[in-house]
């Protein structure tokens, strides 16, 4: 069961990184910011987000993957997508931040915190 809520919450959280890459491509405005504080040009920021947020939806969907099939290597995909996402929120970060950005870092915090400092879940909750 246990397997089952963490997949359920971690491919959402995966897929949820659609809300910040559909607006940096300028096909919807969702509140989400487009700009970097970081990447001064608008075609860097455009190619750097897009990588990130992509290869952040995939790593949480391949983490899934890994957990459902009771795989060992889902823990590092899921701290690495975690990273991706985290440093991806930081370069698009600016003010007023939506709750969707504080919502999204909260989350991988914990992911973060969970996997590396709990070591949680166990092996024996999940099966991997």
């Amino acid at each position: 069961m246990l397997r089952a809520v963490l997949a359920l919450v971690i491919g959402a959280h995966g897929i949820g990184h659609i809300l910040f890459l559909v607006p940096l491509l300028g096909i919807a405005d969702w509140g989400q910011s487009a700009r970097s504080w970081l990447l001064t040009g608008e075609s860097s920021a455009r190619l750097v987000g897009s990588l990130l947020w992509v290869v952040a939806t995939i790593g949480f969907c391949v983490a899934v993957f890994g957990l459902w099939s009771q795989l060992p290597w889902w823990r590092s995909v899921a701290i690495g997508a975690s990273i991706v996402s985290t440093v991806g929120l930081i370069l698009f970060w600016v003010n007023p931040v939506s709750s969707s950005a504080v919502f999204a870092l909260a989350f991988n915090l914990i992911v973060l915190g969970a996997l590396l400092l709990a070591h949680w879940p166990s092996i024996e909750a999940v099966g991997a």
